[in-house]
């Protein structure tokens, strides 16, 4: 993982693109520690759907991952990175830790 252009990335002030740049890092990265995009849902959530149905391309083709918070999964990666609000499309890293900006903005 290279944070460098993961800040890159997070820099892009247009938000397609910069999911854009995300999504192939996640597609470049084949390291044994490789980031990993994750939308965290839960069920019936209306909001949860839309967000499936506007990323189904790249949750077809494995670029982001579904993860509902009802399985131990995706309860522990919430509540680990104390995520509360579903839909939440976050970028983890090996250990199912939010990956942030070096910097973070004021």
């Amino acid at each position: 993982m290279d944070q460098k252009q993961i800040d890159v990335c997070y820099g892009i002030k247009d938000d397609a693109k910069a999911l854009e740049c995300l999504k192939n890092i996640v597609r470049a990265d084949e390291g044994k520690c490789h980031p990993r995009l994750v939308l965290l849902t839960q069920e019936d959530c209306t909001p949860c759907e839309t967000e499936k149905e506007n990323h189904k391309e790249a949750l077809k083709e494995g670029v982001i991952q579904e993860l509902s918070i009802e399985t131990e999964e995706g309860l522990a990666v919430a509540i680990k990175n104390e995520i509360d609000y579903f839909p939440a499309l976050v970028l983890l890293d090996c250990d199912g830790n939010v990956i942030y900006p070096s910097e973070l903005p004021e």
